[in-house]
């Protein structure tokens, strides 16, 4: 009876650490909440894009109709030449068109105008307003300071908008092979508090709206990971309508997320990430979870389309 007991005990023994063993392989992570105070000087300033509900400018628009009237290149008026520019802002929406006579008219004549060829990155960049009009006044850490020296004119998923702190390469790379490391510091916050944030001063160019992506006037605000392209779908990304004649506060509240590198020694498959030093990529600067879900729909749309949305970064892909 003892001999039996033992080998039962000794059974259930071996059992329960098999079973303990291989619900440490499946999971060896642990994810816990440490609530000890972080020093604000850790903390980084998000990434903030700026973009206006009017994607194209009325007065841009007017501009690039009364040059292709003028290049005498079409029997139409420079008021049907703006009617057919209002089309470029199909290019916004994700849906699919089924009358596109006036989109094949559009691109037809901007190849003539443009001598064969256009870029239509650049095109919808010089339409969009700009961040030098829209921005009036710009305030970091309670210091005035020049705007075009914080906000730069990149690709957002709403097209070109005014962002700040968005530290990632060139949204343009035609030549992967040449890919350099583009990427600036990020901005640290230094003290916490309303008047320590960011503070914009903004022009809502009322007269100036001729194609609008909401039936609101004003601005939409992205608050993102400066490391990553803003994209809603990816996660990680907040958005806020900011509306002309109001002020406007984000109140934004910091999560640390850190690993130990004892994890590194881990196989990837358990692990489930990558540190950021582990794998060199040749055409970015750095890989998130963003940028996995970005390049598959980038990958998808190619491969059904064979070009892809202006509003993506480009890696040598031809836009649509």
């Amino acid at each position: 009876m003892w001999i039996i007991i033992h080998c039962i005990i000794v059974s259930v023994l071996v059992s329960m650490v098999h079973t303990s063993y291989q619900e440490f392989v499946s999971a060896p992570l642990v994810t816990s909440r440490d609530a000890n105070d972080i020093k604000t000087s850790h903390l980084f300033f998000p990434g903030i894009a700026i973009c206006s509900i009017n994607r194209i400018s009325l007065q841009s628009a007017k501009k690039l109709a009364i040059n292709i009237a003028n290049a005498k290149i079409t029997d139409r008026s420079v008021d049907e030449i703006l009617n057919l520019i209002m089309q470029l802002g199909n290019l916004y929406v994700s849906m699919m068109v089924t009358d596109n006579s006036n989109d094949v008219e559009l691109d037809k004549l901007l190849t003539t105008y443009y001598n064969g060829s256009y870029d239509v990155a650049q095109l919808m960049k010089t339409l969009t307003p700009q961040c030098s009009t829209i921005l009036l006044k710009c305030a970091l850490h309670g210091i005035d300071r020049n705007c075009s020296e914080l906000f730069e004119f990149r690709k957002t998923q709403d097209g070109y908008c005014c962002t700040f702190n968005y530290v990632r390469e060139s949204d343009d790379i035609p030549e992967l092979n040449n890919m350099i490391n583009l990427m600036r510091d990020q901005e640290r916050v230094q003290s916490l508090g309303i008047e320590s944030g960011l503070s914009v001063i903004l022009d809502p160019l009322l007269d100036d709206y001729f194609y609008s992506i909401l039936p609101i006037k004003g601005w939409k605000v992205t608050v993102f990971n400066p490391t990553a392209y803003p994209d809603m779908t990816s996660g990680g990304v907040t958005e806020v309508l900011a509306m002309p004649q109001y002020e406007t506060h984000l109140n934004l509240e910091a999560t640390l997320f850190s690993s130990s590198r004892t994890i590194i020694n881990l196989p990837r498959n358990k692990r489930k990430c990558i540190f950021s030093d582990e794998i060199v990529f040749s055409n970015i600067t750095m890989y998130t979870y963003s940028d996995c879900i970005v390049n598959c729909k980038i990958n998808d749309i190619q491969e059904f389309c064979g070009c892809r949305p202006f509003i993506y970064p480009r890696r040598g892909k031809k836009e649509c």
